[in-house]
């Protein structure tokens, strides 16, 4: 990936794609880092993040 590239995350909750440094947020479980859009979609991540995230982690 060149330096003009931006990496893309999506934000787990709404399923919006941006580039890392437009996420707003950051949680961790399980040992991997999810990125989000709002403060509001860590929190709803936050309270039960085993709804968001898929079987097998990714």
């Amino acid at each position: 990936m060149s330096k003009v590239e931006k990496e893309l995350v999506k934000d787990p909750v709404c399923g919006m794609i941006k580039p890392k440094d437009k996420m707003r947020a950051v949680s961790i479980f399980m040992g991997k880092k999810y990125h989000f859009c709002t403060e509001g979609d860590k929190k709803m991540f936050k309270a039960h993040p085993e709804h968001w995230v898929p079987r097998g982690g990714d």
